[in-house]
């Protein structure tokens, strides 16, 4: 079956509107992208700053669905001027769920820790496989940030060590911790969601006996071997006290979520409790690593 892909550009306050008639009209998929420059999630961003904008929708729609009919209907719904633009492609028949799985292969980390959706079937090379499907909550090993963490967490003795995931996403980090060696990890995230993504993946790979999660204020965590945290700059820095009477005297840090020029500003607020390494770099994205220095105050946040 061959399909129509109806494209609109509109704006911050008319977006959220013209995604749920297109849906309401029958559309297959709706997907909102940025026009203009400025990130979704910014430091800065507050709560009700939750689209760009200048903001570009993309429906799929059935081949034989009357397009004057519905240019017109969220014309009288929205005011034609809130619609800025728009055009209407043909688009061939093709395997979609061919071409969604293969954007979602296998990934192998330090030659010994496998990311694999279940639709695949991982190598025989790989000691340590994660079975974990994309979903809702952040974290397949395919972002630059996570694949930093993977690499760095597949390259150390994790053996008897316990662990905390500081903004655990789907959990990927804390599971694969889990399966490279350590005892136990915590996996710790504010959005509810991610907490249930994390405990479905532990159920999925067997794990979820050596797994704590929740969300911060409702987890007393304890002094770990390491901490891991791939999430923002700000929190990073707002964190950096809690996180040095997390980690033990010795213990190992990973940062990352982090762009290359905030590579400074996330050092300095960690240094008077870490030995940091010099930083990791995958394109534009940034890996911190650091020891916890013996001797300085350590009081849990």
């Amino acid at each position: 079956m061959a399909w129509l892909q109806l494209t609109l550009d509109s704006n911050q306050q008319n977006a959220d509107q013209l995604s749920e008639l297109l849906q309401q009209f029958g559309a297959i998929s709706v997907s909102l992208s940025a026009i203009s420059n400025e990130p979704l999630f910014s430091e800065s961003s507050t709560e009700t700053e939750t689209l760009w904008k200048h903001t570009r929708i993309k429906a799929l729609l059935h081949e034989d669905t009357d397009l004057d009919v519905l240019l017109s209907l969220l014309r009288q719904r929205v005011s034609s001027s809130d619609i800025h633009e728009y055009r209407i492609e043909h688009l061939a028949e093709k395997d979609w769920v061919g071409e969604y799985q293969q954007k979602h292969e296998a990934r192998v980390f330090a030659n010994k820790l496998c990311v694999c959706p279940g639709w695949q079937t991982p190598p025989d090379s790989v000691s340590h496989v994660l079975m974990l499907d994309p979903g809702l909550a952040f974290g397949t090993g395919s972002h630059e940030t996570t694949s930093l963490c993977l690499e760095w967490l597949a390259g150390q003795k994790l053996q008897e060590k316990t662990i905390i995931d500081y903004g655990c996403g789907s959990g990927i980090l804390a599971l694969s911790a889990l399966l490279l060696g350590a005892s136990h990890a915590w996996a710790v995230d504010i959005d509810e969601q991610a907490i249930t993504a994390t405990q479905a993946n532990a159920v999925k790979n067997h794990l979820q006996s050596n797994l704590t999660s929740g969300q911060p204020g409702a987890l007393h965590l304890p002094h770990t071997d390491m901490l891991v945290a791939n999430i923002l700059l700000n929190p990073l820095i707002s964190l950096a006290p809690c996180f040095s009477g997390l980690v033990k005297a010795g213990g190992l840090l990973a940062l990352s979520g982090l762009l290359a020029n905030q590579v400074d500003d996330c050092l300095a607020a960690y240094q008077s409790w870490f030995n940091m390494q010099e930083p990791v770099f995958n394109r534009e994205w940034a890996l911190l690593t650091g020891v916890r220095k013996q001797g300085s105050s350590q009081s849990s946040g």
